[in-house]
């Protein structure tokens, strides 16, 4: 059995949360999710801390991150959310009060353990994101909602990949250990001609909240998709799909 990033995320979560500040303009998410369409175990952390004036707009940041999995292979061509690699960078953003995030980032990444798609090196990220919500605990209700959207260049894979996330659901009363219904809908596509990152996707879950929503969580979901490069096809695999997902995911403003 292969060693695993565990000891290097670790390390890594650690020594961004040293420049917390008294702000809670970043974030650190971490999850550990299982796909049986895959047969594939991935975990993954990212942590980023914007640094000097909690009011700038403009605003330079840390960022470092990691991701394992169990089914890299040497030679293959690389998932962009599935490899073996650590890394951390410093960059700029542009924020705004609506969601908006434009970022540029530049650092260097290490491969983590025997295989990994991509050799280490240097790692240049940059896009735009918006993320927008509405409903909830927060305000009071019941039934929530979510729109996530990015498009990002990844220099690692010299490819740019752009995702599109809306997600709806509703949650139980409970305060203690509330439980989420949901229905998502995502939509992913990529510069490059790699079918995995071109599909279309309706996802049913249930998500539970053991210790309260400021713990971490725990989500069965269940996904139908379909490649939307049909051409692209290795030869045995089908166009259409079904994906169960068993998640344990944390996140929290730092």
């Amino acid at each position: 059995m292969r060693r695993t990033a565990l000891p290097w995320l670790l390390a890594l979560v650690a020594a961004t949360t040293a420049f917390a500040q008294a702000d809670q303009a970043g974030y650190l998410y971490t999850y550990a999710v299982n796909e049986s369409r895959y047969g594939d175990f991935v975990y993954s952390v990212d942590a980023y801390k914007p640094v000097g004036s909690p009011n700038a707009r403009i605003r330079p940041f840390v960022d470092v991150f990691g991701n394992d999995d169990s089914k890299s292979a040497g030679g293959s061509v690389p998932r962009i959310y599935s490899d073996n690699y650590a890394g951390g960078a410093f960059g700029l953003q542009y924020t705004t009060p609506a969601g908006l995030r434009i970022f540029a980032q530049a650092g260097a990444t290490h491969s983590i353990g025997p295989i990994a798609s991509v050799p280490s090196g240097g790692d240049v990220r940059g896009g735009i994101e918006l993320y927008r919500e509405w409903g909830g605990p927060n305000n009071h209700e019941r039934t929530y909602g979510n729109f996530y959207g990015s498009g990002t260049y990844y220099s690692r894979y010299q490819d740019a990949v752009f995702y599109n996330q809306l997600e709806t659901g509703r949650t139980s009363g409970s305060v203690r250990r509330p439980i989420d219904t949901y229905v998502r809908g995502v939509l992913t596509a990529d510069s490059h001609s790699f079918y995995y990152d071109n599909v279309a996707e309706i996802t049913a879950g249930v998500r539970f909240h053991p210790f309260g929503r400021k713990g971490p969580s725990i989500a069965l979901e269940e996904a139908a998709g379909i490649y939307t490069r049909a051409a692209l096809l290795p030869i045995g695999t089908n166009r259409s799909y079904f994906d169960f997902r068993p998640t344990i995911s944390y996140g929290v403003n730092i």
